[in-house]
């Protein structure tokens, strides 16, 4: 049972909204709309709909969540309870340093979460598309002050031409500044080779016969992550001019890095906790079939579901078809509801 409060931040956008629409187009034309550089798609920022179900999931399966700082540039449905007492509402301009704001990308906000008044050293960041689908534990997400995940060595594969396939090298080039391959491994060797991480182990295994230096590709979970605020702290005291660079791109840019750099920092230092989260999450992404999402909420399969639409042709259907599986599980309204 960890001793320490644990928060959720969550961060949302509601791509429908005018004022906001018409302050991105703004923005994307004095950049240039045809930038090679930049990611500006709509799926960027439609919404599901479906964010309410968010909260009762939290209130239903987490109901021991410290704080939730729910992080927007300063839009509020109207249908939410801002006085429920486990809100934080957090504006962008609350914590994101001015010299990077209006921003209409994820990766500013999520590099500069540590910011947030009030956070607990021990956070849990979720997407808008990742929800809790059955009870969890403290313990599912951090473990003796430590968060819960795992490492894998995974050399990452380019199928497609992409602005995300650039970010993850920019990742890798950070993470092979600041740790060596062979050390790392045999630094922490419990935490590459456990019994927990049957699969990860496996994979590490395999790989440990490449005597690479530096890492070629880490796996990457598309899930609600858990973080130590002083990980953030301690990768933006090693790469200012990195992240730094990445919180001016109004924009997703393939110059940037992500949260993930987070992520490797902690598993390479070797401050996390064994275990698979391959065993708790699903997640559906790329080409992915509504139905089956709908099954998986409606049976309660899994812990957690990452619900991602970047590749959705039929937008409404699949809204409609999951939104009606969360309805059935979660009908009730939470105290974050008006």
């Amino acid at each position: 049972m960890s001793e320490e409060l644990i928060d959720f931040v969550i961060a949302w956008v509601d791509g429908s909204d005018p004022a906001w629409q018409s302050q991105k187009n703004l923005w994307l034309n004095r950049i240039g709309k045809d930038s090679a550089f930049i990611d500006a798609g709509d799926n960027r920022y439609r919404d599901w709909d479906n964010l309410r179900y968010w909260f009762r999931a939290v209130e239903t399966y987490a109901p021991w969540v410290h704080k939730i700082h729910f992080v927007t540039c300063g839009q509020i449905p109207d249908w939410l309870n801002t006085h429920a007492p486990k809100l934080n509402l957090v504006n962008h301009r609350d914590f994101i340093p001015q010299q990077y704001l209006p921003t209409f990308s994820s990766h500013p906000i999520e590099l500069n979460l540590h910011r947030i008044p009030g956070l607990s050293q021990q956070f849990v960041y979720f997407n808008d598309d990742f929800f809790l689908t059955k009870p969890v534990q403290p313990e599912d997400f951090f473990v003796k002050g430590l968060p819960c995940d795992s490492i894998s060595e995974e050399p990452f594969e380019f199928d497609k031409e992409d602005i995300f396939n650039h970010i993850l090298i920019n990742n890798m080039i950070y993470v092979n500044r600041h740790f060596d391959r062979l050390s790392a491994r045999k630094r922490h060797p419990w935490k590459w080779y456990n019994l927990r991480c049957p699969h990860e182990s496996l994979k590490n295994l395999l790989m440990s016969r490449l005597r690479n230096q530096n890492f070629f590709g880490l796996a990457y979970s598309h899930l609600p992550q858990s973080f130590l605020k002083s990980t953030l702290e301690a990768v933006w005291e090693s790469e200012p001019q990195l992240l730094d660079q990445t919180c001016s791109h109004r924009f997703r840019d393939q110059r940037d890095v992500n949260q993930y750099v987070f992520c490797y920092h902690q598993l390479l230092s070797g401050n996390f906790y064994p275990s698979s989260r391959r065993k708790s999450g699903s997640v559906f992404s790329g080409t992915w079939d509504p139905k089956q999402a709908a099954e998986v909420i409606e049976g309660r399969r899994c812990k957690m579901i990452c619900i991602n639409d970047s590749h959705i042709t039929d937008f409404e259907s699949a809204k409609n078809m999951v939104n009606s599986a969360f309805s059935r599980v979660l009908p009730n309204k939470s105290s974050f509801e008006l």
